[in-house]
């Protein structure tokens, strides 16, 4: 008896796994044929969702891809660009120090400028890092008639004074050492505002103005007396809304590292006793 329930019991078992999906068949068959647009539509409502869901990764996949591409090419071309303008700001240095000393060279074979003290053409043997900080030693002394305090210009351009004196070569300290001061005036418009000048190392010195004192960057820094030589240029001018003062930042317009040349021009014996008595700069006559 028992034996007879079990086998009917998986023979309906069988039956049920076997016409259930074989009916369902026919029906879906009976339907596409006589409804075929309802299927099509019914088959694309339920297939949309997870075409959108497709059509949405793929979408994002390709944003993804592009982002990262795109940023990179943009570092890449950053980096190119970069890469080109310093080259350019080379080539231009280099330019403007050839014309510099072309012109230099050019004076010193043809007749002086009337009134002008003399000046003596010395090449550069060490600037820094080579030479002691903020220094540089150059190729003519005592024999050359070189003296302590002399100028030391690049052009117009007012870099130093000579600090020390040896036979055949001389030591040069730019106005730009750190802690050193400096008389200078600053040229803005017609005006012109006698500042004190406080080096900071490398090229780069500072000023303190009060607040309503007109200073902009790109004005020029020049060596007070008659015959003035540049000393930097105006980088930038610093000021809170609370303080009653303004920091101005400026820079020698030549770069200390590229010197080959150096002009060395006397100084008179008054300036030069005031810059020993006072640790100031001479200033050219």
């Amino acid at each position: 008896m028992n034996y007879r329930f079990t086998h009917s019991a998986k023979r309906g078992k069988f039956v049920a796994e076997f016409w259930i999906p074989v009916c369902f068949l026919v029906a879906l068959t009976i339907f596409y044929v006589a409804y075929p647009a309802a299927l099509q539509r019914a088959t694309a409502i339920a297939a949309a969702p997870f075409l959108e869901a497709k059509s949405s990764a793929v979408r994002m996949a390709e944003e993804f891809y592009f982002f990262f591409v795109s940023k990179r090419q943009l570092m890449l071309n950053a980096r190119e660009l970069s890469a080109k303008l310093s080259r350019t700001e080379a080539l231009l240095l280099d330019r403007e120090i050839l014309l510099s000393e072309n012109r230099i060279l050019k004076e010193q074979l043809g007749s002086g400028v009337e009134g002008q003290k003399a000046r003596r053409v010395a090449a550069v043997l060490a600037t820094p890092p080579k030479s002691p900080y903020d220094t540089a030693v150059i190729s003519i002394g005592s024999e050359d008639g070189v003296r302590m305090g002399d100028l030391a210009l690049f052009g117009s351009v007012a870099l130093g004074s000579v600090s020390a004196v040896f036979s055949h070569t001389s030591l040069v300290a730019f106005f730009s050492t750190a802690g050193v001061k400096t008389d200078v005036v600053i040229l803005h418009g017609n005006a012109t505002i006698p500042v004190e000048a406080e080096g900071r190392g490398g090229g780069e010195f500072r000023a303190v103005l009060p607040k309503g004192v007109p200073v902009a960057a790109g004005d020029y820094v020049t060596m007070p007396g008659f015959n003035p030589a540049v000393l930097a240029v105006v980088a930038a001018v610093e000021a809170n809304e609370a303080d009653s003062f303004q920091i101005v930042r400026f820079r020698n317009p030549i770069s200390l590292e590229s010197l080959r040349l150096l002009e060395i021009q006397e100084v008179d014996e008054v300036a030069r006793r005031e810059e020993s008595g006072s640790g100031k700069a001479a200033l050219p006559q």
